[in-house]
């Protein structure tokens, strides 16, 4: 009887060690796949669970010739369970899955996918510019997209958005840098359409009988990652690039006027009338 409880002891122990053995390996599975994937896997799981049967049929077929029946025949059971969350997919389940995502991605969703990235990973900027108030609105924005231009081209890529060009090129260089390209152009017309947007507001507002009076006006927007400052100046000539400020905790578009000291009187002759 000791004997056979000492043999059941040990039998436990081993359970348990092979069960904290396969825990702690589908732990570091899900911690090399999310940096695999550039730091997060919830958008990649979304649009997984997102395929229709047409296109997860093919997909499970293909992992099952690879990983065997058995684990395509789990992975089909399960995947309702994995798309309401009421069991979690094992990192070594959904490392073996996402490997075979990229070559079935449509482009549009490729785009999708590295943009939800680059968005938090993307060039940033914050830049002050000062412009005379005679100055065209397509010298503006010409200095602004050079700047732009410049501050994409010098862009190093983080490791965690270089891993995910990885992923989804599936190792096809073309592919890589046409998702690069994609990004760099959308961060372009990004900037671009915000200025056109905001410039005139303001040029429109100093050409005005009311703008005649203001010797000076600032103006401030944030277009994605780059904050802008546009500070308009009525003896300055053309555009000129200053120095990189922080951006201010306002990002709207605003004026200073010249007659700031009228209005502090105003409020100073108020408060006398009220204490009197």
């Amino acid at each position: 009887m000791a004997r056979r409880q000492y043999y059941g002891r040990g039998y436990g122990h081993r359970s348990r060690s092979a069960s904290l053995e396969a825990a702690l390996q589908h732990i570091e599975d899900a911690r090399v796949l999310s940096k695999e994937l550039g730091g997060t896997d919830r958008d990649v799981k979304e649009y997984f669970f997102s395929l229709p049967q047409n296109q997860l049929t093919p997909l499970l077929a293909e992992y099952g010739r690879i990983y065997g029946s058995s684990a395509k025949n789990y992975a089909e059971k399960t995947i309702p369970k994995w798309r309401s969350g009421y069991t979690q997919m094992s990192g070594t389940v959904a490392e073996r899955l996402f490997k075979l995502l990229p070559p079935r991605m449509p482009l549009n969703k490729k785009y999708e996918l590295v943009g939800n990235l680059w968005k938090n990973l993307g060039p940033k900027s914050n830049v002050v510019f000062t412009v005379g108030y005679d100055t065209p609105t397509d010298h503006v924005v010409d200095a602004i997209t050079t700047h732009t231009d410049e501050v994409i081209k010098s862009f190093v890529i983080p490791e965690n958005l270089e891993n995910r060009f990885k992923w989804i090129s599936a190792g096809d260089v073309g592919i890589r840098q046409q998702l690069l390209n994609h990004m760099q152009n959308l961060e372009r017309q990004l900037v671009l359409q915000g200025v056109r947007l905001q410039v005139p507001k303001m040029q429109e507002h100093l050409s005005s009988i009311e703008g005649q009076h203001t010797k000076s006006a600032t103006q401030e927007f944030k277009v994605g990652n780059h904050a802008i400052r546009l500070e308009f100046e009525k003896e300055h000539e053309g555009i000129s690039k200053g120095s990189i400020r922080k951006p201010s905790r306002s990002i709207s578009g605003s004026s200073d006027s010249g007659f700031g000291w009228v209005i502090w009187l105003i409020v100073g002759i108020a408060v006398l009338y009220f204490l009197g």
